[in-house]
């Protein structure tokens, strides 16, 4: 029986030979062998809500280590093997980092190793990324990680708190597959019964059982749809800025956004009159119509030449709307022009007449719409910030102003990205600019953005929840877009505030 005495005297001969070996080793090693690969550039990149550094290297380096201080909060990259190429200016550059969050990166080369300081105002560690080329160290301004929910098989859930320019807000961006399963429609307050103007975001959620709603286009008081609006392929109305940028699901499925031209006109044998618009405020000097589920009530009561267009027949019928009631099939136009040069004149007793409404792009190619929501201004064009709010008629207060905004935007997959900014003062949150809106779209991937609605009217249910706003302060809207999948995933659920949603498939 051999004791654990006699098996470390056993050993212990194998063990000096180990150790003659290795002093070998350490005597033929060279005694200050040089690096590897070298450290020849760092750039620091601004984003809306992160900040990223690239680190260039002439070689990839062997191996990165990463550890955290306290005192101050300092995020620490040890790159074995590896020196640095940088000139001092280039260091003493670095060392001056004018930036809310991260204020200096330190360089020091030692024993063949390269240690990188990043000097934090708060503790946050970064995303590592390598594109064979750099290194990416993306340090977010999220006050806490960002936390992904996966809602369905092509839609999920980011919620996040993040900075813009030294501006706290949340940020809710929901990522939709429409190749995986998903529906993606427009939806009006009046889907359900065919008289309400107004209906909360959730009133929709609720009704169509949906993973998704936010709220859509502009509106007036009384409900009138302020933006172009088509449901189920039924255009419920166009605005007076014909060529302001919508989103458009096609009968196929799939989602563009842009510029496209919609024209409505009275089509009779020997007579096409342009309609300025469709179920939208009566403007001066405009020649407009509108059918059974306009306000008409919201109409002028004077000065204005009221008439019928039913079964292709056109008939003069008042200076008001009093009394006046339209069924189905029924459309009332309007004009205030003066007899004598009223475009209506051109049309002659007797004549079939037809309303008819056509969207096209930009090379006149008819789209066909299943549904669409006009928004504006632009705000992501071929990648790079472009607000259109001069050419979208959009006034300068709300472009600048920071306050609660909605957003859509494409990536270049096709994946479409809804985007709720929150707004809550009180707890020192705020809005966001257009352009921050803009610039958070692109980040977040898209190529092309519009805004929606904003300030008040901003809200994003998910799976029936209300994320950005209490159901008590919940603004009716005239129109929704609306997320439904075909197949839900089913998954358990945590409670949260008397409602539910799927546990988080992916926290990152």
């Amino acid at each position: 029986m051999i004791t654990a005495v006699s098996r470390i005297a056993t050993f212990a001969p194998l063990r000096a030979l180990a150790c003659l070996l290795l002093s070998a080793c350490v005597l033929l090693r060279p005694a200050a062998a040089e690096a590897a690969s070298k450290l020849s550039a760092v750039n620091v990149n601004r984003s809306g809500y992160y900040i990223e550094v690239e680190l260039a290297f002439d070689t990839r380096p062997k191996a990165l280590t990463e550890s955290f201080r306290y005192d101050p909060d300092r995020y620490l990259l040890t790159i074995e093997g590896c020196g640095s190429s940088l000139t001092p200016q280039r260091i003493e550059e670095l060392g001056n980092i004018n930036h809310h969050l991260l204020t200096r990166v330190s360089v020091f080369a030692a024993n063949g190793n390269l240690s990188l300081g990043f000097y934090l105002n708060q503790y946050n560690r970064p995303f590592i990324r390598y594109d064979g080329n750099s290194w990416f160290l993306r340090f977010p301004t999220a006050s806490r990680s960002e936390q992904v929910t996966q809602l369905a098989d092509g839609i999920s859930l980011s919620q996040k708190n993040s900075t813009y320019r030294n501006q706290n807000f949340t940020l809710y961006l929901v990522r939709i597959d429409p190749a995986l399963g998903v529906d993606i429609f427009s939806a009006s307050a009046d889907r359900y019964d065919g008289k309400t103007r107004k209906r909360a975001p959730s009133s929709f959620a609720r009704r169509e059982g949906a993973e998704v709603v936010i709220n859509g286009g502009f509106f007036g008081r009384a409900g009138e749809h302020l933006s172009t609006l088509v449901e189920d392929g039924l255009i419920r109305a166009t605005g007076v800025y014909p060529t302001r940028p919508m989103l458009i699901v096609s009968e196929g499925g799939q989602v563009a956004i842009g510029r496209y031209n919609i024209e409505t006109a009275l089509v009779g044998p020997k007579a096409k009159i342009p309609i300025s618009a469709k179920n939208y405020p009566y403007v001066s000097g405009k020649v407009m119509v509108y059918d059974s589920r306009y306000p008409l009530d919201s109409l002028p009561q004077s000065g204005i030449y009221y008439f019928m267009l039913e079964g292709g027949a056109m008939r003069y019928v008042d200076t008001k709307t009093s009394g006046i009631t339209l069924g189905s099939g029924q459309l009332l136009v309007a004009s205030d022009i003066m007899p004598e040069v009223n475009p209506l004149r051109n049309i002659r007793k007797g004549d079939d007449v037809k309303l008819q409404t056509v969207i096209t792009d930009k090379l006149g190619n008819v789209i066909p719409a299943r549904s669409a929501i006009g928004g504006a201004p632009m705000l992501v064009e071929g990648g790079k910030v472009y607000i259109s709010s001069a050419e979208d008629s959009v006034q300068a207060d709300i472009a600048k102003s920071e306050r609660s905004r909605t957003a859509v935007g494409l990536t270049p997959s096709g994946q479409l990205l809804i985007v709720v900014v929150k707004e809550v003062e009180s707890q020192g949150f705020g809005g966001v600019t257009l352009e921050a809106l803009a610039q958070i779209m692109i980040d977040e991937g898209a190529v092309v953005a519009m805004n929606l609605d904003g300030g008040g009217s901003s809200a994003m249910v998910v799976a029936g929840q209300l994320m950005n706003i209490a159901e008590s302060n919940e603004r009716p809207v005239s129109n929704v877009l609306i997320v439904k999948s075909r197949e839900v995933i089913k998954s358990t659920t945590a409670e949260k505030g008397g409602s539910s949603l799927p546990v988080p498939a992916v926290v990152r």
